[in-house]
């Protein structure tokens, strides 16, 4: 039952941790966009789809190579709703807001289902270690990518579960299979988590040495997390196995070296090993363990990051394992979840002092995990924004902004990551490192940033002729911007 003394409490502290974590995700975003940073080409690519699905078409990226469908790459139809959105205010920055909101979204989950069953003080504090975690931080900070989308879908399906909400659980779990191709096995664990739950009754899991009856698992929550866990899997298999192969301009599943599922299954030993070698894995893992405070292992809702955690330790690309980027954005709300879960499952107990300290950590994870954000602030993408708020804008933002004012509205134009993202709304936009593009009308290079791996020794308008085979022009050369213009 609700701990809190009254019904105004939950949506108080939802409100209020939501509409602050927004401004504060929405004023990184902002100092980013005006600061003109680019961590990487994704939030281009993820523009120039919704500039594709605004006009009603299919998400054909050129920036990822001419005629390229972006379905053919990752599995998210979920993008489609970003259509709209980017044509009432066609900019990368419209992105990046509305993933603002989406993990703001989920804060807000996280103090309502806290308040209401923890009270105001945990759930505050779970909200708040939410907030400031270091896959929430991490995951603005490079900008927008399609996870975000799960991350209020998986907040409300696990807090739900949690609570024994399993219809609602179901139903907030539906959806996860159209953000990512590796989400329907997560999909599926929640279904085995709510299959599991049903036949026991209460809490998650089966008891050892507990015999279900098999009517048990012919209820309605039991046939739901059944059906479920088929729907998960399905379309797990048929994205991997049919749809992206059938998009994708090599004809098959763009990822598809990355882990060697045979061989993991073949030795699993040294599988095990690999989840821990090379030692950056472990870093990722303690800095998940020390999130959560410790407390979220107490709850069998980790499970369902286990396939995350797997696909990515057990590939051979090292930029998975690193605990920077957003590949742990989507491990968050599966975490706090636990921790919440934990807090919920907590009880008095005898017996050792191990057991009885186990249980009073998990009673107290939500505010340790609050103190744990609090304290890793400092070193935290939001402690970067705030202290280069307060810097001068970088000398070569103005040099930036005129390159592209250069550049004639609704041209073909190649750019390096320096402006790829500000050219996506008003051009046709590829990226300079995609071999076997046509040669475009315009080139965007920022000579001081490694263009082509390097300056060029031999100059711009030589390089770019040797990569496109045409000849091309200086049209503009500022601070280190230059824009080239093909002769015709």
């Amino acid at each position: 039952m609700p701990r809190t003394p009254g019904r105004w409490h939950p949506k108080v502290v939802a409100a209020l941790m939501g509409t602050v974590s927004l401004a504060v995700y929405v004023f990184m975003s902002l100092q980013q966009w005006g600061r003109m940073q680019t961590p990487s080409w994704d939030l281009a690519i993820f523009a120039q789809a919704a500039k594709q699905y605004a006009s009603f078409s299919a998400p054909i990226v050129d920036i990822k190579g001419a005629g390229f469908n972006l379905l053919g790459d990752h599995f998210h139809p979920i993008l489609v709703l970003l259509g709209p959105l980017y044509a009432m205010s066609p900019s990368g920055l419209t992105l990046m807001v509305v993933q603002d909101a989406l993990l703001a979204t989920a804060v807000a989950v996280f103090g309502w289902f806290g308040t209401r069953h923890l009270g105001v003080l945990r759930g505050v504090c779970l909200s708040l270690g939410f907030a400031l975690s270091f896959g929430v931080l991490e995951g603005i900070r490079v900008q927008f990518h399609e996870v975000s989308f799960a991350i209020p879908l998986m907040s409300l399906a696990l807090c739900y579960l949690s609570t024994g909400r399993l219809r609602a659980a179901v139903l907030w779990s539906v959806p996860l299979v159209f953000v990512k191709e590796d989400l329907g096995v997560s999909t599926a664990m929640i279904g085995l988590l709510v299959t599991a739950r049903s036949a026991r009754g209460r809490g998650l899991g089966v008891r050892a040495g507990r015999i279900v009856n098999i009517r048990t698992l012919c209820t309605g929550n039991a046939r739901r997390g059944m059906g479920l866990m088929l729907w998960g899997f399905a379309w797990s298999a048929l994205a991997v196995f049919v749809i992206l192969p059938w998009l994708n301009p090599h004809g098959q599943f763009a990822y598809g070296d990355k882990v060697d599922i045979v061989g993991a299954v073949a030795d699993p030993l040294q599988s095990f090993g690999l989840m821990f070698y090379p030692w950056v894995k472990t870093q990722t893992l303690m800095i998940l363990v020390v999130t959560g405070a410790g407390a979220f292992l107490r709850s069998p809702l980790v499970w369902v990051g286990v396939p995350t955690l797997a696909w990515r330790f057990l590939s051979n690309n090292s930029g998975y394992w690193d605990p920077t980027w957003h590949y742990n954005l989507v491990l968050m709300p599966i975490l706090f979840a636990a921790v919440f879960d934990a807090a919920l499952r907590t009880r008095a107990v005898r017996g050792g002092v191990l057991r009885r300290a186990v249980e009073r950590m998990a009673t107290v994870g939500p505010v340790l995990s609050a103190v744990v954000g609090l304290v890793l602030v400092p070193y935290s993408p939001l402690a970067a924004t705030i202290e280069t708020a307060q810097a001068p804008l970088p000398e070569n933002v103005d040099a930036k902004q005129r390159a592209i004012r250069v550049v004639p509205e609704g041209t073909s134009v190649a750019s390096d990551l320096s402006v790829l993202t500000y050219l996506v709304p008003r051009h046709d936009v590829r990226w300079i490192g995609t071999k076997g593009d046509p040669a475009p009308e315009f080139i965007v290079l920022d000579q001081a940033s490694g263009t082509w791996n390097g300056p060029g020794a031999k100059g711009p308008t030589t390089e770019a002729e040797a990569r496109y085979g045409s000849e091309y022009t200086i049209a503009f050369d500022n601070d280190g911007l230059v824009v080239l213009q093909r002769s015709w």
